[in-house]
């Protein structure tokens, strides 16, 4: 029997469909998921700043508050001997999703970073922006650093030398009081100018001034040694005897009696006579007294006036007691010493 074409090609079709349907459908997996993104505060650290440079990366919302943060860290290594009260919070986590979140407090009162005079010479070496989280990095070589701290530590020196010879140069006790302070703080200065560029790998030869320093703190020393406070009073009188024993409570006097004066202060004490009078209320007696401050060659300082007074009822060697008497119980002293303790040495 013979078969129509038509009938073979249907045949063949079936055939086609019985096979295929006897195999199983292959489903093809998912894509895997993209790996996470690094956070921008872990990404900072694959940036390094050349060699010989400072290095400060800083997080914040914004670029600005980024890359202020960053030059803040440059300045603490600039000058660590600044203590930062900066209230500036910056923190950074990082969630099971990878994501990364910063949180930001910009409360500044920050003195580090008003020592940076010249952060126009920091660079910016990356910028990392994703998700609202800003991080920079930023470079400063130590070379340009050190330029404003140079012209302080040359300044510094230059006021520290003169400071040395006019300390040497002084003679008046209160002109050589205040020459040393400011000595003093001038090597203060000077020393804080000099830790700030040893700090950066910059070093002066300071031998040298530390030598002349260290002298001229010999000399003061000496000076301190051979300065005293003199009296040259009327011990004889009762009065002057009085006034000598007040102030030996607060200063050791000596007398010139009992060595000669090199350096120092010379005070000399005048009395005039007492006067006596009655009145209504019984005798009144008054007494001028003055208290002169000198050099041991003579040189006038100051002189202290004050009038003391003394009342007895009954008669003048009452009223003259009472005058002595007020020398302790009265201002005379607390005036005086008003102008004394200027001329005690620390």
């Amino acid at each position: 029997m013979k078969l129509s074409r038509n009938t073979l090609a249907l045949g063949g079709m079936a055939l086609i469909l019985l096979g295929c349907s006897s195999k199983e459908v292959v489903q093809q997996p998912p894509p895997p998921p993209p790996p996470p993104q690094v956070p921008v505060s872990h990404e900072l650290e694959l940036y390094t700043c050349p060699e010989g440079n400072l290095r400060g990366s800083g997080l914040a919302g914004d670029y600005d508050h980024a890359l202020e943060n960053a030059v803040n860290q440059i300045a603490i290594q600039i000058q660590s001997s600044v203590t930062s009260i900066s209230k500036a919070q910056v923190g950074s986590d990082v969630n099971a999703e990878g994501k990364e979140s910063v949180t930001s407090s910009y409360e500044r009162t920050s003195q580090v970073s008003a020592t940076l005079r010249n952060r126009q010479d920091v660079r910016v070496l990356e910028t990392v922006a994703r998700e609202g989280v800003v991080g920079v990095v930023a470079c400063m070589s130590k070379s340009d650093a050190a330029k404003p701290y140079r012209e302080d530590y040359q300044s510094a020196r230059d006021a520290l030398v003169s400071s040395m010879a006019v300390l040497e140069m002084t003679n008046h006790p209160l002109e050589k009081f205040a020459n040393y302070d400011k000595m003093t703080a001038a090597y203060s200065h000077y020393r804080e100018s000099a830790q700030v560029l040893q700090s950066l790998g910059f070093a002066d030869n300071q031998a040298e001034i530390e030598e002349s320093y260290n002298k001229a703190q010999e000399g003061y020393k000496e000076f301190k040694s051979r300065y005293h406070i003199y009296f040259e009073g009327v011990l004889e009188a009762e009065e002057g005897a009085k006034i000598f024993q007040e102030l030996s409570k607060k200063v050791f006097l000596q007398t010139v009696l009992d060595s000669a004066c090199e350096i120092g202060l010379v005070l000399s004490l005048e009395l005039s006579d007492p006067k006596c009078k009655e009145g209504g209320l019984g005798v009144t007696c008054t007494e001028v007294v003055a208290l002169n401050g000198s050099s041991c060659k003579g040189e006038t300082y100051f002189t202290l006036g004050a009038t003391l007074k003394g009342v007895g009822r009954f008669d003048e060697e009452e009223a003259k007691q009472k005058l002595v008497n007020s020398i302790e119980k009265g201002d005379l002293l607390a005036d005086w010493w008003k102008e004394l303790e200027r001329w005690i040495i620390k």
